[in-house]
């Protein structure tokens, strides 16, 4: 039974959509989950392994690398992660995403064709980081103006086979015109999930004690609270987070394709 709304909701049309596509597709894609936690933690769990030398704030900041500069393998660990990540996140969003239509795809499916589309998704994302960033350097405003408005090329690249350029602009016009209420959306979707995170890793707070971890060194500690945190994270709420950006993407669809009938209609009237 398909999830997809045939009209515009409001806002909490919009989340409801969400929770409901997640409540439907979380017994499947609960493995998609599990793996994009293992991904994400990779660089962390191999720090803590190799073991992490004593915390420098002072290095760290004046290192481009961050906690990575002074371990190489880790970077390169930090860099596969997010190529792989961004392929399990893309197989995520393509199942949920036929799950919420009524169309059958399987695992391996979903991971197929995420991956014929990793290379303009990769361009896609650098071009989406690179208008960000040069908008933030530009009185900060313009670019929390384009993170908005560009924030679901994914979709439409994964969805609609669009290009990198193409999906990019593609995003800007289905949010355009729709951009505080695009951006509600994201700020209420944000502020839920980072209340979570905060809980997850109260609880991890707890939890490291009982599993006889020596708790003299902080920023240890704070690296295995942020690696079980992140993992618990990413394996239930990660759907949940793709679920959001889908329902958001099929309400503004819809809104626009409504706004182009208007506009027929009136051209047909006018003329």
């Amino acid at each position: 039974m398909a999830i997809q709304p045939t009209q515009p909701q409001g806002i909490g049309g919009v989340l409801d959509t969400a929770f409901h596509l997640y409540k439907s597709s979380f017994g499947v894609v609960w493995p998609i989950g599990l793996l994009l936690a293992i991904v994400n933690v990779l660089p962390v769990v191999y720090l803590l392994f190799v073991g992490m030398p004593s915390f420098d704030p002072v290095a760290v900041a004046g290192n481009p690398f961050g906690i990575y500069g002074d371990h190489p393998m880790a970077l390169v660990i930090a860099l596969l992660s997010g190529v792989l990540s961004m392929w399990v996140t893309s197989a995520l969003l393509l199942k949920q995403y036929a799950i919420g239509i009524g169309e059958e795809m399987s695992t391996g499916g979903a991971f197929q064709a995420a991956l014929a589309r990793l290379l303009p998704l990769f361009g896609a994302s650098i071009l989406f980081g690179l208008a960000v960033l040069v908008g933030l350097l530009l009185l900060i405003v313009p670019g929390l103006i384009l993170m908005v408005s560009l924030v679901l090329y994914m979709t439409l690249l994964l969805f609609e086979n669009k290009g990198p350029i193409e999906s990019l602009t593609g995003s800007h016009k289905l949010v355009w015109g729709n951009w505080w209420r695009s951006c509600a959306v994201l700020t209420l979707l944000s502020i839920l999930l980072f209340v979570i995170l905060i809980a997850l890793g109260f609880v991890a707070a707890l939890v490291i004690p009982f599993a006889g971890l020596a708790v003299a060194d902080a920023f240890m500690v704070g690296m295995v609270m942020q690696a079980l945190s992140n993992f618990a994270f990413y394996i239930f709420l990660g759907p949940f987070g793709s679920a959001a950006f889908i329902a958001l993407y099929w309400d503004l669809k819809l809104r626009k394709e409504g706004g182009d009938l208007a506009a027929r209609v009136n051209a047909l009237s006018a003329a």
